[in-house]
């Protein structure tokens, strides 16, 4: 029985790491980003003409800087699926291969973080106060999902 209910984690925790990777896909096509773009390159959307030409190398130097920690992350992503995917399932392997996972996401994330922060040093408050805003918002669409086209007002029940 313990065996089966770590089988179904680590599948959940699977579905939801390529659900991620689909997500970032299908928003990238939706938002008309190219799969070439930075990650931070939304947050450059609203800048000044002369603030752009600036970021412009930046946002060139830091997707150069991801590509290795992308890679890591990839890496032992298709690790973790191998060892869960293994005929001969060895419960040490996969607990090894989740712990890299962490550290490779997170040194991704730290690294991302860094980033972000260069890109903000660069901006002008105002443009800084915009970034704030869209960050908020993405926020409240993955919290509440995304608003519904009919709002309630107060006093109407509860749809559904």
């Amino acid at each position: 029985m313990n065996r089966k209910v770590l089988l179904v984690t680590l599948l959940v925790f699977s579905i939801g790491l390529n659900l991620v990777f689909i997500g970032v896909a299908v928003g990238r096509h939706l938002l008309g980003m190219s799969p070439g773009r930075v990650h931070f390159e939304w947050m450059t959307q609203e800048v000044s003409d002369e603030t752009g030409k600036k970021l412009r190398s930046t946002l060139r130097a830091y997707r150069q800087e991801s590509r290795p920690a992308i890679r890591e992350l990839r890496k032992v992503q298709h690790q973790l699926r191998a060892a869960i995917s293994t005929d001969e399932y060895v419960e040490a392997d996969v607990v090894a291969r989740l712990a890299e996972v962490r550290r490779a996401s997170a040194d991704l994330q730290k690294s991302m973080h860094r980033q972000m922060v260069g890109i903000l040093r660069e901006l002008a408050p105002e443009e800084r106060s915009h970034v704030l805003d869209m960050i908020k918002r993405q926020d409240n669409r993955l919290r509440y999902g995304p608003p519904s086209e009919h709002p309630r007002r107060p006093g109407d029940p509860p749809k559904g």
